[in-house]
């Protein structure tokens, strides 16, 4: 007999925490259903830890647990295919599980797969890889299933999803120009004594040694990168620290402006799909809320909720957390006067996106400007340090 501590919200909306026991997450899950709960998170009370699996909790899963956003928009759209031409979902899932090129989506699929057969809720086959499927596409599936629409909200995900890439492929877009500049600003300095030295003449070096120089670089600036690039990721697993990292970036003048509404962006986006598929508005509230990816934005929008329960209009609540511009809260405040709140949350995440768009292309020809001139400045030192250089020595040699 196991424990498991679940977290759910009664039918006034309260969030409730309590505990269980029982022999397995059906039994324990259907325990907290039938207290009239709904149940947001169940997860088995943990064993004695072990530091390599504390390690690979805290460290490992963070780094290298992760799934690439492309691979989970075609398992779900994939998947809502299949479902809509009728296949059982055991079955669906065994076949779209042996056909995942990611090893850690095809163990995470195939394992769900088990649970369904063995009589779990689909819903709470998912709960259990939180590091896999956000709080946004785990609340889908459960109102999916609850309702009976599992396949039209799959199909929700994958469009949220294919959102997502969009706005990723436009920042690499947007920042290629300056990762070109920078390569560059490596490579440019090594050119001359490379080519002086396959001529013969004096200053020239090596090939191989200028090759090595090259790659050493490139070598310490990978290493600082993905050492920072762990660092976040591990570091942010502390709630105060990412409060405070994403308050920092969205207060960056031009910048932040843009992050804040990328951010809003997804917080639209998400909160429309969930109350388009049936979830109440607050608690769809409170998940699209940590979809927005930014701690800061996030915890300034989760009170509206309890405003909107105790009985303040949406429009109102809304406004209250300081972080929406007036334009968007009239569109809100149209949509709920004419019931049209989820459209409007369409157009809402429509207009943060152009915007943040607009801004993110404005913003990276600055910065390529910017690496640009600091390139130029950097090869111009490097030119007349070397001139520097060679009239040192003539005027040497002409002195002996």
């Amino acid at each position: 007999m196991a424990i498991f501590h679940y977290i759910a919200r009664n039918n006034e909306g309260t969030e409730v925490k309590g505990s269980v026991q029982a022999q397995s997450r059906l039994e324990a899950s259907d325990q907290v259903r039938s207290q009239g709960l709904w149940l947001l998170e169940l997860q088995a009370e943990a064993a004695p830890v072990h530091p390599m699996s504390q390690a690979q909790t805290h460290v490992l899963k963070p780094l290298f647990g992760g799934v690439p956003l492309d691979a989970l928009t075609n398992f779900f759209r994939q998947l809502a295919t299949m479902l809509g031409a009728g296949v059982p979902i055991h079955q669906a899932l065994h076949t779209l599980g042996n056909q995942r090129a990611n090893p850690r989506l095809r163990k995470v699929i195939l394992e769900i797969r088990e649970s369904i057969v063995a009589g779990e809720n689909i819903a709470d086959a998912f709960d259990r890889y939180p590091e896999i499927f956000n709080p946004v596409q785990r609340a889908l599936i459960r109102v999916g299933v609850t309702g009976g629409l599992l396949e039209n909200n799959l199909r929700q995900i994958a469009d949220y999803l294919e959102q997502e890439q969009e706005l990723r492929r436009l920042l690499r877009k947007t920042t290629l120009y300056p990762k070109v500049l920078v390569f560059a600003a490596i490579v440019i300095p090594q050119v001359p004594p490379l080519v002086l030295g396959i001529l013969g003449v004096q200053g020239g070096k090596p090939a191989n040694e200028v090759i090595w120089g090259i790659v050493w670089v490139f070598a310490q600036i990978g290493l600082l990168i993905f050492g920072l690039w762990a660092a976040g990721r591990i570091l942010t697993q502390n709630r105060a620290f990412r409060w405070t990292w994403d308050a920092f970036k969205v207060s960056i003048p031009s910048i932040g402006f843009t992050l804040r509404q990328l951010a809003l962006a997804k917080f639209a986006r998400a909160l429309s799909a969930l109350y388009n598929s049936g979830l109440p508005f607050t608690q769809a509230v409170r998940v699209a809320a940590d979809a927005s990816g930014n701690e800061y934005l996030s915890s300034a929008i989760k009170p509206t909720a309890l405003k909107i329960e105790a009985g303040l209009g949406i429009t109102e609540s809304l406004e209250s957390a300081k972080v929406f511009p007036q334009m968007v809260m009239d569109m809100v405040a149209t949509g709920e006067n004419t019931g049209e709140v989820g459209t409007m949350l369409d157009k809402v995440g429509d207009y943060y996106e152009e915007e943040g768009k607009v801004r993110a292309q404005q913003a990276a020809v600055i910065f390529g400007v910017v690496v640009y001139l600091g390139i130029a400045i950097y090869i111009a030192f490097l030119v007349i340090q070397s001139y520097s250089g060679y009239f040192t020595g003539v005027m040497d040699s002409a002195g002996e």
